[in-house]
C-alpha cells in the first residue's frame, strides 16, 4: 500500500500535470459513527439502557454520521423506551417522520411508530398506525411500480433512437407501459400483486387481528377491514386523520352499543 502510494507521488513530481484527488474518502468499516453504533449496541446488550442512548446520540453528531440510514436512527427511539423514556422516544420517531420524507423511510417510520405503540399495550393507537403502515407500503410500491415503467420506456426509447435489437419476444410480459411498451421486469408483477393483496379486505384483516385481538375488539374486525380497504382502494392520497376519523367512528359505535 505505501509502496503504492510512494510511486504515485514519485510519479506526480516527474510529471506535475497528474491531477491527484485529495479527497479523504471514510471506509465504511472505520466510520466513526457507524464504531459507536455498535458500541451502542453492546450497552444495549448490557441493559445500560441509558449510556447506550447517550452514544447513540454521539453517533448521530459524528463524522460520517450522513451516511447512517433511518431504521439506525429510529434506535435511539427504541433504546429511550427501554430507557422508560417513552415521550422522548416518540419525539424522536415524529421528528424523523417529518425530516425523512421519502417513501422508503415514510413505511418504515410508520411500521416502527406501531411497534412502539404496541409495546406500551396501546393497542387502539397501535391499530391506526398499523393501517397507516398498509398506507406508506402501497404508496412506496406505486413508487416503485413507476419506477419500472418509466425505465422500462427509456429502454424502449434508447433502443430506438440507437437501432438496438428489440425486446427477445420469448420473455414474459407483465404489463404496458401508457406508451404501450411491453414490461418485462418480473418486480413490476411483484409489486402489483402486493398492493392488490394490501389493499384487500382480507388483507388488511390478516394485517390488524392481532392488534384487535390484544385490544378485545375482534368483534369489529369485519367493519374496520371493510371501511380501511374501501378507502384504501379509493384514493392514492392518504391522510392519517381520514383514518383515525374512521376507525374512532366505529369504535365509540361498539361503545355506543355497549
Amino acid at each position: 500500500m505505501f509502496k503504492f502510494i510512494n510511486n504515485l507521488f514519485s510519479s506526480y513530481k516527474k510529471n506535475p500535470e497528474i491531477k491527484i484527488d485529495t479527497t479523504i474518502v471514510v471506509d465504511d468499516e472505520l466510520n466513526p459513527a457507524r464504531e459507536m453504533l455498535k458500541e451502542a449496541t453492546i450497552l444495549k446488550k448490557e441493559k445500560k439502557y441509558e449510556e447506550a442512548c447517550n452514544k447513540l446520540k454521539d453517533a448521530f453528531a459524528a463524522q460520517g454520521s450522513g451516511d447512517l440510514m433511518v431504521k439506525e436512527r429510529m434506535r435511539l427511539a427504541i433504546y429511550l423506551q427501554l430507557a422508560k423514556k417513552n415521550d422522548e422516544g416518540w419525539k424522536v420517531l415524529n421528528e424523523l417522520n417529518v425530516k425523512y420524507t421519502d417513501v422508503f423511510s415514510q413505511a418504515e417510520i410508520a411500521n416502527q411508530m406501531r411497534v412502539f405503540l404496541q409495546k406500551e399495550k396501546k393497542y387502539t393507537q397501535a391499530l391506526l398506525f398499523s393501517v397507516w403502515g398498509i398506507c406508506k407500503e402501497v404508496e412506496r410500491d406505486r413508487s416503485n411500480i413507476q419506477g419500472s415503467i418509466e425505465l422500462t420506456d427509456e429502454m424502449a426509447s434508447n433502443a430506438r433512437a440507437y437501432s438496438f435489437p428489440g425486446e427477445d419476444k420469448k420473455q414474459e410480459v407483465y404489463g404496458k407501459t401508457p406508451q404501450g411498451n411491453p414490461i418485462t421486469d418480473s418486480a413490476y408483477r411483484m409489486f402489483s400483486d402486493r398492493i392488490k393483496k394490501s389493499v384487500s379486505k382480507d388483507g388488511v384483516s390478516d394485517r390488524i387481528q392481532p392488534l384487535l385481538k390484544k385490544a378485545k375488539k375482534e368483534e369489529l374486525l369485519e367493519a374496520i377491514s371493510t371501511v380501511v380497504s374501501e378507502y384504501l382502494k379509493s384514493t392514492e392520497n392518504y391522510d392519517l386523520r381520514d383514518i383515525r376519523d374512521s376507525i374512532n367512528e366505529l369504535l365509540s359505535r361498539k361503545e355506543t352499543a355497549v
